[in-house]
């Protein structure tokens, strides 16, 4: 037999013989807040900030080229939980809800007998954002409070603690099966690691050309042009300083998720388990002048997230085809035998289904209530044409795919053309004429969204 099919062979049968993708006891999915993809070394990085998650991707399939639809989080999460895109559920700011009728992954599994878990640790997502439906135990206990605007979030360190109670409630009976979502805050802004930790990424940030630069300390939440009030800390401005303190918190996040997943092989779980870990979005450290924020734009930095699965047995190394959160439903159920829902008709695909890699479809990106400005998006395997309006006129701006500082606007008119007509297409499908519906909120959650720069 040629070594070729000897090797083909050899791997069909140890997916046979060993632990099956189609029927594991755990899933886990973990979302990283403000997770630029390129601070890990797994997609390219020699920081070696994030051994923990650069371990993980060993052991995965890694989505090289995955986008999240928007660049903040409740509107992110609700794809992630969905295989919705946000203007499909009405969902457009922070202080939207999801529509009670809306499946979720947790309402689809627990009603084919899973048990389900959450513990988040970002106050938007608490339980009045209407995620937490579908969820046996939804733990959104914020106890700390931030430096700069003093609101609820929860620290790695308390996140971490708390998963791993919960994972052994979730897993405390022989035969069930569990899925965990896990919401680690970090490293949302302001940033405010360990200084030791910051001090030891000081020096690289220092030889950045614009490192030393000082920035104005903008008014309101905003990034342009200077840091966002709610970044600004212990009177610094210099950019590597905050720069330094980013990249620290990543650090600080990787040891605490280290220590879940080491929660789960000291369970005996990890090789009966299918682990995700993907990002609501990312951060702008400032790309066009845009500083220490998220939210208003759809640059790469703000939408281009980590996205890796581990399945026992199933493929590892890089996946080059494109990606996004609205892929993430689809395939959950389809690794773990379920059937989606009748009417589903989800925009996402089964990234495993039979020839699902090569079909991929255009991914919708849109900047919803997170911008002054209305922006919107459309990413193919080749190209990202963004578009916004301002005055009441239609700009657009073409690129190649991942290389954002080649404007091929004015030398590409048929390609923007056609791609424009794409957006309007997608645009069509993805808004189902739901109105938004909103949270109830106190006049103390009022304030605290306010403070956070997600309430207007």
């Amino acid at each position: 037999m040629p070594i070729r099919l000897l090797l083909a062979a050899t791997a069909a049968l140890a997916l046979a013989c060993g632990p099956s993708a189609a029927d594991p006891s755990l899933l886990l999915l973990v979302s990283i807040d403000t997770l630029r993809a390129d601070h890990l070394g797994a997609y390219g990085s020699d920081r070696a900030l994030t051994p923990a998650i650069d371990a993980l991707a060993a052991r995965s399939e890694v989505f090289t080229t995955a986008y999240a639809p928007a660049s903040f989080t409740l509107p992110s999460t609700s794809t992630l939980l969905t295989g919705r895109y946000p203007s499909e559920l009405g969902l457009t700011s922070n202080e939207s809800s999801l529509p009670e009728e809306e499946p979720t992954l947790a309402t689809l599994l627990r009603e084919r007998g899973w048990r389900t878990a959450a513990v988040v640790s970002n106050f938007v997502l608490r339980e009045s954002a209407g995620l937490a439906r579908g969820f046996d135990s939804y733990d959104d206990d914020f106890t700390q409070r931030e430096a700069v605007r003093k609101w609820p979030e929860r620290a790695a360190k308390q996140t971490t603690d708390a998963a791993l109670a919960v994972l052994d409630a979730c897993t405390d009976t022989p035969g069930d099966r569990c899925f965990l979502w896990v919401h680690y805050q970090d490293p949302h802004g302001p940033y405010t690691p360990p200084e030791a930790e910051r001090e030891a990424q000081m020096e690289r940030e220092l030889q950045a050309e614009d490192g030393t630069r000082r920035l104005p300390v903008n008014r309101d939440q905003g990034g342009d042009g200077g840091i966002p009030s709610y970044q600004y800390y212990k009177g610094r401005r210099d950019v590597a300083f905050y720069r330094a303190g980013y990249a620290a918190e990543i650090l600080t996040l990787d040891r605490e998720l280290g220590r879940l997943l080491k929660g789960l092989e000291e369970r005996g779980l990890a090789e009966r388990s299918i682990v995700v870990l993907v990002a609501d979005h990312g951060e702008s450290l400032g790309e066009n002048d845009f500083w220490f924020a998220h939210g208003e734009y759809l640059d790469d930095s703000l939408v281009r997230i980590p996205f890796m699965i581990r399945r026992p047995g199933g493929p590892t190394g890089p996946r080059e085809d494109l990606v996004g959160l609205v892929d993430l439903v689809p395939t959950l159920l389809g690794l773990l035998g379920e059937a989606p829902p009748a009417d589903a008709d989800y925009l996402g695909r089964d990234l495993y289904a039979e020839g699902g890699a090569g079909r991929e479809h255009p991914l919708y990106l849109a900047n919803l209530a997170g911008g002054r400005v209305v922006r919107f998006g459309l990413v193919t395997p080749d190209w990202k044409l963004l578009t916004s309006l301002r005055d009441g006129v239609w700009d657009a701006r073409l690129s190649p795919l991942g290389r954002e500082s080649v404007d091929l606007t004015a030398a590409a008119p048929q390609v923007v053309h056609q791609l424009r007509r794409e957006l309007s297409e997608l645009q069509r499908r993805v808004d189902r004429g739901r109105e938004e519906r909103r949270q109830e909120l106190s006049s103390e959650d009022r304030a605290a969204l306010e403070a956070l720069g997600y309430a207007r």
